[in-house]
């Protein structure tokens, strides 16, 4: 499997807080099947994350890794929020790009509905594409799931996280995330891991995708489509 968000490099944001931590939770992933992951941590107003220092904890995460015989392959990229998506100068966005033209943008609880077209027509501005995140989460999206559906015929990405689908987040959550996985909404599913204690989810959704929507269309979901992505072929 290939995890496309998580949190994982450390003291950056609310994911993993030291260096240990780090290569704690990589083992971990590695252990549940994952040998790819791309690291996402926050670019908003909380965590206004310096793209150079991400890439510098990377550096130290891959040499950790590599000493303590963990194979596991670390890209990096960000999770911006909608304001940060609309408002930061194109040089910030595109440093943060996955692939050639990818943006992952998070859909908080709060965000609007307009907020989903108005960030799809700056990224493509820019010449981008967002990855909408997470948007089982999101109110808005909850009670009208095909406002998705536009900005994805128009080549956004759908990403939910396996803790929604695990009803980590609820309910309603849990429903609306298996309602984009099973009706072809979703693109593809990540795990938005940030600390050792709550363990990596991505297999354990995966096992249960594999039986209520195949096991073909879960390795679209957690392998195929996250290559693709990172290859750039998308």
């Amino acid at each position: 499997m290939i995890d496309t968000h998580c949190h994982l490099l450390h003291g950056l944001d609310d994911g993993a807080a030291t260096l240990t931590d780090s290569v704690d939770l990589s083992r971990s992933f590695v252990d549940a099947g994952v040998d790819r992951i791309l690291c996402t941590p926050h670019y908003s107003r909380r965590f206004p994350t310096d793209h150079r220092e991400a890439l510098a904890r990377a550096d130290e995460l891959r040499a950790a890794c590599t000493a303590a015989g963990i194979l596991l392959g670390i890209a990096v990229a960000a999770e911006l929020t909608p304001e940060q998506a609309l408002d930061a100068s194109p040089e910030e966005v595109r440093a943060r790009r996955i692939g050639e033209g990818y943006i992952l943008v998070e859909l908080t609880p709060s965000t609007p509905v307009i907020s989903v077209a108005t960030v799809f027509q700056r990224l493509d501005d820019l010449g981008l594409r967002p990855i909408y995140a997470h948007p089982e989460r999101c109110r808005a999206v909850r009670r009208d799931p095909a406002v998705l559906e536009g900005p994805r015929r128009a080549g956004a990405l759908v990403q939910v996280v396996a803790p929604s689908l695990l009803g980590r987040w609820g309910e309603e959550a849990q429903a609306v995330g298996w309602q984009l996985v099973e009706r072809g909404t979703a693109d593809i599913v990540a795990s938005d891991a940030h600390r050792l204690h709550q363990r990596p989810s991505l297999a354990t959704a995966a096992d249960q995708m594999a039986t209520r929507v195949g096991r073909t269309r879960t390795r679209d979901l957690t392998h195929n489509v996250p290559r693709a992505l990172l290859r750039g072929e998308l």
